[in-house]
């Protein structure tokens, strides 16, 4: 087992939760994917950095981390419209998660160009043309990056996916986590 493995398995042990767990929004109570597969609670390893070091405020984070056959995927559930303001925090969230990851693994930038996938889980109701965007796209099958997300692809990231519920079950679960 090599030391992303050991560290993924180590973060498993102490911050694990289901994929569904990890889609909550609290807001609403409902949930953006029923999936039961463990994953790391990345919300959960982040506030535990915030107790570590006593901070005042804590940093923002994403809410899920995977590890599927050596490659990391980090994902962020959103629900309900998606504005100005929910896409300023996602970004918030991608760079002080891409510090505390990095940070655990022991690795740079170069590390999750090649072995990290950011992918956000939209509610797609109500987008109105990121909605026509992403349909579009599906007919097409282009991997259209919405919000302004395509900036991390190749810098950050080694592929960034934008997904709403439905294609996230489509093109996520069923690819990676089904038996």
């Amino acid at each position: 087992m090599n030391n992303h493995a050991q560290t993924y398995n180590n973060l498993i042990q102490n911050f694990g939760d289901t994929l569904q767990n990890t889609s909550k929004d609290t807001e609403n109570n409902c949930y953006m994917t029923m999936n039961q597969i463990t994953v790391v609670n990345f919300d959960a390893f982040k506030d535990s950095i915030v107790r570590r070091f006593g901070l005042s405020e804590s940093p923002k984070s994403c809410d899920a981390l995977c590890y599927i056959n050596g490659h990391f995927f980090l994902i962020e559930f959103k629900n309900g419209q998606m504005n100005k303001s929910k896409i300023h925090e996602i970004r918030g969230k991608i760079f002080e998660s891409l510090l505390l990851l990095t940070d655990e693994l022991g690795v740079t930038i170069n590390y999750t160009r090649n072995n990290l996938t950011f992918i956000l889980v939209y509610n797609d109701l109500a987008q109105g043309r990121h909605a026509i965007a992403s349909a579009l796209s599906r007919k097409s099958k282009i991997n259209d990056i919405l919000f302004g997300l395509d900036r991390f692809e190749r810098v950050y990231f080694k592929k960034v996916f934008t997904m709403n519920e439905g294609e996230f079950e489509i093109k996520f679960i069923t690819k990676y986590l089904a038996d």
